[in-house]
């Protein structure tokens, strides 16, 4: 892996090792009463996309040497895993396989909810007009609203699958256009998500993504 040092967050560092052939990195954080080391999955936005790998005790009148062995462990966490071997346990790598006719913009773990916006290709894409604050009088249709969100709340399973007009739209901004099943969580509703475009435009893709759930073994 390249190192990427130096870097300051908050009242502390973080010293940063990128892998070169897979969108992974392993970071140590220096702050505050701990130096922490965690693999991040760089495909996934926000704070959540680390995984913790090992924690050393700061030491205030030793911060080097903490770090020092804070980095100790990294290179060893590096040698026995290979960028492309390591998983993040929160992340669904049926997302990044997009749903027929669009693209994967954004994927999202945040300590709430875990939220993916697929993009219609051929369509416009952007963030809200400015000064816009309403999408009354928007037809919905998969042009108007070229965006496809699914989001699963982690402390319960409920998810959303909503068309947005859109990035980044709010909530009152978002047609729902299928009901998952309480507690279904993201893999059941990405399938779900999957059947409504095939059924919006006509394709029927066969068999699922790998890692994405079959609708049909999902129960009440």
């Amino acid at each position: 892996m390249r190192s990427d040092t130096g870097h300051r967050i908050g009242t502390g560092f973080f010293h940063v090792w990128t892998a070169p052939d897979a969108p992974r990195s392993v970071a140590v954080f220096d702050h505050f009463d701990k130096v922490a080391v965690k693999a991040i999955d760089d495909r996934v936005q926000d704070f959540h996309n680390r995984a913790p790998v090992a924690t050393v005790d700061a030491v205030e009148d030793d911060r080097s040497g903490s770090v020092v062995r804070a980095i100790d462990k990294t290179v060893d966490w590096m040698e026995a895993i290979s960028p492309g071997a390591w998983k993040h346990p929160a992340v669904n790598e049926a997302e990044f396989d997009p749903l027929p006719g669009y693209e994967l913009t954004h994927y999202y773990i945040e300590s709430r909810e875990v939220i993916v916006y697929y993009h219609r290709e051929g369509t416009h894409e952007g963030q809200r007009p400015t000064g816009s604050t309403t999408t009354v009088g928007l037809e919905v249709t998969t042009e108007t609203y070229p965006y496809l969100v699914v989001k699963a709340w982690r402390d319960s399973g409920n998810a959303t699958v909503a068309l947005a007009p859109w990035d980044y739209a709010h909530e009152t901004e978002m047609v729902d256009v299928r009901n998952p099943h309480d507690g279904c969580g993201l893999d059941i509703a990405l399938t779900i998500a999957r059947d409504y475009v095939a059924a919006v435009i006509g394709d029927d893709t066969n068999p699922p993504a790998v890692g994405q759930a079959n609708l049909t073994a999902w129960t009440q």
